[in-house]
């Protein structure tokens, strides 16, 4: 099977749903190929004959042109979605969004793909609406292999680390009255650094609000890593203890992967996570109501025997059910049968 993959080196997306899922796949496939680029034009298709295209969302041209390049040259096409194409009002990008169509261009790739994907069946379910052939391949990580090893960095302190980018300005908002408490609260706060990454000049306003939120406007003993590319930025998770994932109940979020609780489980981190999909029926700290980042986070702090128990099991139960060696068998029958 010759595959050709469309994607950006330094697109997280890409990383997660085509670079690194094809690069471990095809470990084992001395007859199998893999070419991962983002080009796709005439030159790149004619230089041998490829049984599959795999992208995520869209490209840059109209699908129709995509139709005609199939047409011409015999390949499947498969597209894979990692989130909804309709954002959420206050997103940052909904605008660009909006007045660029990009959602409508996204679906216009799933109604002509031979097979899509997603990572679970809540985004399943919508993409169904538009193609039925959909199949659900998880995000996984390679635990224990890479910059996934579960090696950590000494601290004096009880790291609480978060990690994103500025379009979750809203759901780090969350946080500023619970980081308040533990401020307040003396012998907590003398134990406790805050860790952030994924900073970016380019977004340095919205940044300055979301560090302002978790940071109590760096009155923590604090640190901020900027942003990495996809294939280095997993260092920043050396400098962590516990994970902290907040994140508003809506729709557009319900459609995201449980990909942040996995990253925290390479190293055998506790998760403290607001209760809603897609981080629902997983070994984490709950956060029903508001009070509950406080009660979390104080125990974990005070108790490293419970962040030991707990970041074990979430790492058993990840490696288990999200390894990416175990969802690529599932990714490469998919892939053959198309």
């Amino acid at each position: 099977m010759n595959i050709l993959a469309l994607s950006s080196t330094n697109s997280g997306v890409g990383y997660h749903r085509i670079i690194m899922p094809l690069t471990y796949m095809m470990q084992d496939k001395p007859n199998d190929s893999v070419l991962i680029t983002n080009i796709i034009d005439e030159e790149t298709l004619s230089r041998k004959h490829w049984d599959v295209v795999v992208m995520n969302r869209s490209v840059a041209f109209p699908a129709e042109r995509m139709v005609k390049l199939r047409e011409k040259y015999g390949f499947k096409l498969i597209v894979d979605n990692d989130d909804h194409w309709v954002l959420d009002p206050h997103h940052n990008l909904a605008d660009h969004y909006h007045q660029n169509k990009i959602g409508e261009q996204i679906v216009s790739y799933i109604e002509i793909a031979d097979i899509c994907t997603v990572t679970h069946e809540r985004l399943a379910a919508e993409v169904y609406k538009h193609n039925k052939n959909v199949y659900i391949l998880p995000n996984g990580l390679p635990y224990g292999d890479g910059q996934f090893m579960p090696h950590k960095h000494e601290s004096d302190r009880v790291r609480l680390f978060w990690s994103g980018s500025d379009t979750h300005a809203q759901d780090i908002s969350i946080l500023r009255n619970p980081m308040n408490r533990v401020w307040s609260d003396f012998d907590l706060r003398c134990k406790v650094k805050t860790v952030m990454a994924g900073y970016s000049e380019r977004s340095k306003p919205v940044w300055d609000v979301m560090a302002s939120a978790f940071t109590q406007a760096l009155r923590f003993e604090s640190t901020i890593y900027q942003m990495s590319m996809p294939d280095r930025y997993m260092a920043a998770y050396c400098d962590s203890d516990i994970s902290v994932i907040p994140l508003l109940n809506t729709r557009f979020n319900s459609m995201k992967s449980n990909l942040k609780v996995l990253e925290a489980a390479t190293k055998r981190n506790p998760v403290v996570v607001s209760m809603v999909d897609p981080y629902l029926d997983m070994p984490v700290c709950y956060v029903r109501t508001q009070q509950y980042w406080y009660k979390w986070i104080k125990e974990l702090v005070n108790d490293a025997a419970m962040r030991e128990e707990k970041g074990n099991k979430l790492y058993e139960f990840c490696n288990k059910h999200f390894n990416i060696n175990t969802i690529n068998q599932r990714r490469y029958e998919i892939y053959s049968r198309c």
